[in-house]
């Protein structure tokens, strides 16, 4: 299906809208939506992979776009966009307040990554962006930075992304555990994936061994998952394969938009369906009638929810330990990590990172292991509540995608914890005193042993705790808003759909005292525009 298919549908929905005079504000709002609607394509890696320098090749300016030379705490996320008017850079605040500048002045900008969320670049861009006007590259801060604030940007990508490029520096071409992670994530989803091998000019002789190792390590993250691989170097210029992977995305883009807008659409059909099919069969009442259509109306829908408010109280209850279920997960996960972060302290290794990797990791299997069946559960059951159920003499329709609520919600409750392990932060100062603690110690000529035991202390004591305390915290209140906006969801369409009810009942009682032939028209009129709609999602 083409994205040109979703607009028609929504052009001819909104048409109908107007002659019954149902508000077209939502209609109006997903137009706009498609209407500047990109394939988000995050390109990720580790710090110093050669992102910005992929990106700037392909560009292909003289005057690079992207710094190369940027420190971890000046590292943003940066959205590249072909526009054909104007060229300009927005910088957006974490605040989510705005400041354009020239493109000129970015290419010296300096963001502070505590306070900037991304950067919007729009460029003419006739030597490559041409070609994928649909599609928005972003060139993703760095893994493994020790700025954790970069891992937190990269799960704030992952729900909204449509396609996805991982690099690997030919120099440097190793799986580790936090790109491996993010990997086991995109194969939950239905989406393209690239892995580019940059700097391939800096490859040694053991080059092919290296890379067959590194598609085996990808293999156990992905299994068969289809994988295109690109090979590039910008010291040469060489990005022909990328940029081969990235026009097939353009071609694609408008069937992979289409099916992301596809469903609302639908949704919206079948709210106007309900309208005109109401106005069809009450059209013949009497004034008493409707009174006695309206009475039902109202007890129908205190039934529901009722229903719904009942449903909602036993799902708390049933989630209540779930933020228990997952630190103990957590728990279990850094117990089994104990010796590797004792032996890495004692050889005066940062710990921060691998922490940081067994929290993340740990949380998000705890996630689809626990919490996402019993939402899906729950979606499920109220779908199959909602859909028994009658507003009149249309029975309610409430659906729901399992993909996006898995991707949506594990990336979310992720995030939450992201940053947790950061250097300065309370966590981050008692992870510092452990490597301390081994070097006086070791300092002191004492015995490895000794020193083993009173790191695994520190460790037990001290750092496990505080952080199962700032888990349990984060996941809590995580698990909570994602459960809100699930049910404010369900309520929203439960009284959307009422309202329409409504409105139809009150257009029948306003047509009440019409004459005969104005009512069989009428009803010729909705009869032709059921046959409308019902050929509109046939076509979808």
């Amino acid at each position: 299906m083409v994205l040109e298919k979703v607009i028609a549908a929504l052009e001819e929905l909104r048409e109908i809208n107007h002659i019954y005079d149902i508000s077209t504000d939502t209609i109006s709002q997903l137009m706009k939506e498609i209407d500047g609607a990109k394939v988000c394509t995050p390109i990720i890696g580790k710090f110093s992979s050669g992102k910005s320098a992929l990106v700037n090749t392909i560009l292909g300016y003289t005057n690079k776009i992207l710094r190369e030379d940027i420190t971890p705490e000046t590292a943003i996320p940066a959205e590249i966009v072909y526009t054909e008017s104007e060229e300009s850079v927005t910088i957006i605040g974490n605040d989510g307040t705005c400041k354009s500048i020239s493109v000129r002045d970015y290419r010296d900008y300096e963001a502070d990554a505590n306070t900037v969320r991304s950067a919007r670049i729009q460029l003419h861009n006739e030597r490559f962006l041409e070609r994928i006007p649909d599609v928005m590259l972003v060139d993703m801060p760095g893994f493994e930075s020790g700025f954790e604030i970069h891992n937190k940007a990269i799960d704030n990508y992952l729900p909204q992304s449509l396609a996805y490029i991982v690099t690997f520096p030919a120099d440097d071409m190793i799986l580790r555990s936090s790109v491996g992670n993010i990997l086991k994530e995109l194969c939950l989803h239905d989406m393209p994936l690239c892995v580019v091998i940059t700097k391939y000019d800096k490859r040694n002789d053991d080059f092919d061994l290296t890379f067959e190792k590194l598609k085996e390590s990808l293999r156990r993250f992905v299994g068969d998952r289809e994988i295109e691989y690109c090979r590039t170097s910008s010291f040469t210029g060489d990005a022909e394969e990328l940029e081969e992977f990235l026009e097939k995305i353009q071609d694609e883009s408008q069937s992979i938009l289409a099916g992301k807008y596809k469903k609302r659409v639908l949704a919206i059909a079948e709210n106007i369906e309900n309208y005109l099919m109401t106005t069809l069969k009450n059209s013949q009442m009497s004034e008493s009638e409707l009174d006695e259509q309206e009475e039902k109306l109202g007890k129908q829908r205190q039934t529901l929810e009722s229903r719904f408010s009942k449903e909602q109280e036993d799902f708390n209850l049933e989630i209540a330990d779930c933020a228990a279920e997952i630190k103990g997960d957590v728990q279990n996960a850094l117990n089994a990590e104990e010796s590797t972060l004792i032996t890495m302290a004692l050889n005066n290794q940062n710990i921060n990172d691998h922490l940081n990797s067994v929290v993340r990791n740990a949380v998000t299997v705890s996630v689809k292991k626990r919490l996402i069946p019993k939402i899906e559960k729950y979606v499920r059951h109220m779908e199959k509540v909602i859909n028994t159920e009658s507003l009149g003499n249309i029975s309610v329709s409430f659906a729901y995608d399992a993909k996006d609520l898995d991707k949506g919600m594990t990336s979310t409750v992720v995030s939450a914890v992201a940053g947790l392990i950061i250097i300065g932060g309370p966590i981050g100062i008692l992870i510092g005193s452990i490597v301390g603690l081994a070097i006086k110690l070791f300092g002191e000529n004492k015995k490895r042993e000794e020193a083993r035991q009173k790191v695994r202390a520190k460790l037990q004591q001290e750092v496990f705790p505080q952080i199962l305390k700032e888990i349990e915290n984060g996941v809590e209140m995580a698990v909570t808003k994602q459960v809100k906006q699930v049910n404010t969801s369900i309520e929203a369409e439960i009284k959307n759909q009422n309202d329409v009810l409504e409105k139809a009942l009150a257009d029948v009682r306003g047509r009440i005292s019409d004459e005969k032939n104005r009512k069989e028209k009428l009803e010729a009129d909705i009869q032709a525009d059921l046959e409308r709609i019902g050929e509109i999602k046939n076509g979808l």
